[in-house]
């Protein structure tokens, strides 16, 4: 098991990349327009749930409002 273990460690380093090779890889502003871009698109996501969640502007009837209507048409 130890000689797996081993292996699996030996080919994660090499896989891996070191912090200056990360930094020297990605393009700054690039990195930084697409997480702008995600916290954007993040942000309208939860605007458009908002509005979605909203009540619409039509009035909703409590049960006593309901109640008094059916009382009132079973009177006439």
């Amino acid at each position: 098991m130890y000689s797996l273990e081993a292996a699996i460690v030996h080919f994660w380093q090499r896989k891996t990349l070191s912090e200056e090779e990360l930094l020297d890889a990605g393009d700054v502003g690039r990195v930084v327009f697409r997480t702008w871009l995600g916290f954007a698109g993040f942000a309208l996501l939860i605007l458009c749930l908002s509005w979605a969640g909203e009540p619409s502007g039509h009035q909703q009837l409590t049960a006593s409002q309901n109640a008094d209507r059916l009382m009132s048409i079973s009177e006439n």
